[in-house]
């Protein structure tokens, strides 16, 4: 799906800004923690100042083009299955899946254990370690659906503001796929994502407090903290399921046995969950 929306978004990225979106290369740091908090830090510098600015007028010159509804409708009938059929699936098969994860997570640790010092091995007590509240599931789900309920305007009340917000920063995200895909030379893509994903959850927040609903705010400030985990979780377990499919080299004994434990739990998952949402 993303390849053939950012192949439409093309011709409107080219009549965007013509600087770069991309600053200097810089060392990309090892964990998802790493890199979240590299994120986090470079973002309260306000390094990413110019580029969240380009952004910004990539999307109000594809409003200026009125591709913005089509973009947005394209790439939600594009999707085979939505956010609400995801969570009520894995509502069905949470039990099994935890049974699971627990059973991957204590074999990752027992394959680690007597060697500490290795790089994997945060990777690994990241995953293993990793534990999310069911108010920070239904919160984080909760924001992720907004997204495809659009409203014709972002004036009145919170939940409208909230809504044009989720779904403006999905559709940056969109162009950010487009400008990778036609550049193909980003090297911190990621942290990019971080930085829009902080700059909507400050926007979100501050709209909260101008409407002195304390519900949203304190709503937004756990989402804030809860997708930042889940992020840096992600980043770590991505890693692990390349080892497993073979994108990324096991370079010692150690490593080839995550390898085989994430292959066997790829394999076992699949078992469990429909096709569909395997890996999400």
């Amino acid at each position: 799906m993303k390849k053939w929306i950012a192949e439409a978004l093309a011709l409107l990225l080219s009549v965007s800004t013509q600087t770069g979106l991309y600053g200097a290369d810089v060392a990309q740091p090892q964990t998802g923690k790493e890199i979240i908090q590299h994120a986090e830090k470079a973002y309260s510098r306000g390094d990413y100042s110019t580029f969240l600015e380009q952004m910004h007028e990539q999307y109000q010159n594809a409003g200026k083009a009125g591709a913005l509804r089509g973009i947005f409708e394209s790439a939600k009938s594009a999707m085979n299955i939505t956010p609400e059929q995801i969570e009520k699936t894995k509502d069905k098969y949470r039990t099994e899946i935890k049974k699971l994860n627990q059973q991957r997570n204590q074999k990752l640790l027992d394959a680690i254990a007597e060697n500490p010092s290795l790089a994997i091995v945060q990777r690994v007590d990241s995953i293993a370690f990793f534990s999310q509240s069911d108010e920070e599931s239904k919160l984080l789900s909760e924001l992720e659906n907004l997204k495809f309920h659009i409203p014709e305007t972002a004036e009145g009340t919170i939940d409208n503001i909230i809504s044009s917000l989720e779904t403006e920063y999905y559709i940056k995200n969109l162009l950010l796929d487009a400008s990778n895909h036609i550049s193909k030379t980003s090297t911190d893509q990621t942290e990019k994502r971080v930085a829009l994903a902080l700059e909507k959850l400050s926007k979100m927040e501050r709209a909260a407090k101008e409407k002195s609903d304390k519900n949203w705010e304190e709503k937004i400030q756990k989402v804030r903290t809860a997708f930042l985990a889940d992020r840096a979780y992600r980043m770590d377990l991505a890693t692990l399921n390349d080892l497993a499919e073979g994108k990324v080299a096991a370079e010692n004994s150690i490593e080839e046995k995550v390898k085989q434990i994430m292959m066997e739990y790829q394999q076992q998952k699949q078992q469990i969950l429909p096709t569909e949402i395997v890996n999400r």
